[in-house]
């Protein structure tokens, strides 16, 4: 055999191993390609499966709130009121389920599925007496009709009913969120925290209670709102409702607390026998009067309040201690002491928020069967502002802000509480801090005292995270990020990229 031919043999026998390894390399490769996508599909058939199977053996006693906050559970304090229970309620939210997986959150629109969970959760340590349905009340009007049928609470659709019996209480979504009013996003507040479970369980401890203590609200003299307040001493099983003095010849007999919230004009002649005859019978007040306008004057309210040894004051309180101040240049934004006493067991110094304070003072008529004494005081600093004239002022001292008083002198014991702030009642600060805040937590105790209650719902309130920046990095490093991000990053995927394409290749 020539030599030309021996080479061409050689090459041929080295091309024929190339094919046969490239054709065994090829076959491995196709056999590995099935194996993995077999493996990935069977894989996923057994999770379904497995899963599937947990869901219905199981259902929820394999779920987890992994939540930060829990805001997916109810807390010990709800379930200690629903081990408790021996009456049976149902929650009805007037909507379809798959509705409320397809919300987005806004300050009219709260997402629905925040509720769904934990009314799960009810119903899950209820012992069977909770029971959750939701209907849509366009698709079946007459539930309209099961859930109110003398027309006396009107449910709105997407609102929710919290039914024992005949009591029937309404919780809007709206109502289970605080919002943080100097942040806007997109138009609407940005929501701090949730209060779902505290309206749930207080609906529920309302709805379930035998004792049945009344709160009205004179309506007549320009009030303020109180949908907030409402909603704190409806969740502490109290009854609200509006009254309105005017033609009135006696408060209603079932009225355990009357409130004037606010008043922005005096009440008027006809009103202050109604009123003194209210508490020569045992009646209980609590008067709510800030420093909103230094024209606002009360002379024939004090005449009402002058039977408790008390007086609205037409001064407003300046506070100098700066260590109080939560203002630099003005005294009229401070924080207030509740000092130790018959309604308070100790001191809480500097415990209070408020702003634009009207002093109450005690009124110079001491008789022995009428007890005062202070609930908020301010620091031994302030001064007040005589019909809020910074160029006024009296020598400083401790004000007080609110006040106490028992007068045991009349037909049964009267009791009042005079506040001179706002910030423990208005919806807008409600709405802002939430029901859990100290202010409006020592209101509901001073309200609940009045009433003769007692504060069975302690849910704390949810804070919902805030993932927003509060600090953007200096300017040279926004650079030096944008360059990581937009450059390094992608170019580093792709020469892996690259070389690992080329060693694959080779293969």
């Amino acid at each position: 055999m020539s030599h030309n031919n021996r080479d061409l043999d050689k090459i041929s026998r080295t091309e024929n191993h190339k094919d046969r390894k490239n054709r065994g390399v090829d076959k491995r490769a196709r056999s590995l390609r099935f194996f993995s996508i077999g493996s990935v599909v069977l894989i996923a058939a057994i999770i379904i499966v497995v899963n599937l199977f947990f869901e219905s053996a199981f259902g929820e006693k394999l779920t987890w709130d992994l939540s930060s906050t829990k805001v997916n559970s109810i807390s010990d304090v709800s379930k200690g009121i629903l081990s408790n229970m021996d009456k049976d309620v149902e929650i009805v939210g007037l909507f379809e389920l798959t509705q409320a997986v397809k919300t987005t959150y806004s300050s009219t629109s709260p997402t629905l599925s925040d509720f769904i969970p934990l009314l799960s959760d009810y119903a899950a340590n209820s012992n069977g007496h909770i029971t959750v349905r939701y209907v849509d009340p366009v698709k079946y009007p007459s539930i309209m009709t099961e859930l109110d049928p003398n027309s006396t609470i009107n449910p709105a659709a997407g609102s929710f009913v919290v039914k024992c019996g005949d009591k029937v209480r309404v919780i809007n979504p709206i109502d289970c969120y605080t919002y943080d009013p100097y942040y806007y996003q997109n138009g609407s507040y940005v929501p701090t925290s949730n209060n779902i479970e505290y309206n749930f369980t207080g609906a529920i401890s309302s709805v379930t209670s035998d004792v049945v203590t009344k709160a009205y609200f004179t309506t007549n003299h320009k009030e303020d709102a109180h949908v907030q307040l409402n909603t704190l001493l409806t969740n502490s099983e109290m009854e609200t409702a509006d009254i309105s003095t005017i033609g009135l010849t006696a408060i209603p007999a079932d009225c355990s607390l009357l409130i004037i919230d606010d008043p922005l004009e005096d009440i008027s002649t006809t009103d202050i026998p109604l009123l003194t005859d209210y508490l020569d019978n045992g009646g209980k007040l609590i008067v709510i009067a800030g420093f909103a306008d230094a024209g606002l004057t009360f002379p024939n309210l004090n005449e009402v309040l002058h039977t408790m040894n008390l007086s609205l004051s037409d001064s407003r309180i300046s506070e100098n201690n700066m260590a109080y101040r939560l203002e630099a240049t003005t005294g009229y934004m401070s924080y207030a002491d509740i000092p130790a006493g018959t309604l308070v067991a100790e001191a809480y110094p500097k415990s209070i928020v408020l702003a634009d304070a009207r002093a109450v003072t005690v009124f110079d008529s001491p008789k022995s069967y009428v007890s005062t004494e202070p609930l908020i005081t301010s620091s031994s600093a302030a001064v007040l502002e005589a019909n809020g004239d910074p160029a006024q002022t009296g020598p400083s001292g401790i004000q007080n802000i609110a006040m106490y008083s028992v007068n045991s002198g009349g037909m049964a014991p009267s009791k009042a509480v005079v506040i001179g702030t706002t910030y423990l009642t208005s919806d807008d600060y409600i709405a802002q801090y939430s029901l859990n805040n100290q202010n409006v937590v020592f209101f509901s105790s001073l309200a609940l005292n009045l009433a003769g209650n007692t504060n069975t719902v302690q849910v704390d309130v949810r804070q919902i995270p805030n993932y927003t920046l509060t600090s953007a990095p200096a300017a040279d490093m926004q650079g030096v990020w944008s360059v990581i991000l937009i450059a390094v990053i992608p170019m580093t995927f792709i020469v892996i990229g690259i070389v690992v394409f080329r060693k694959r290749r080779n293969m």
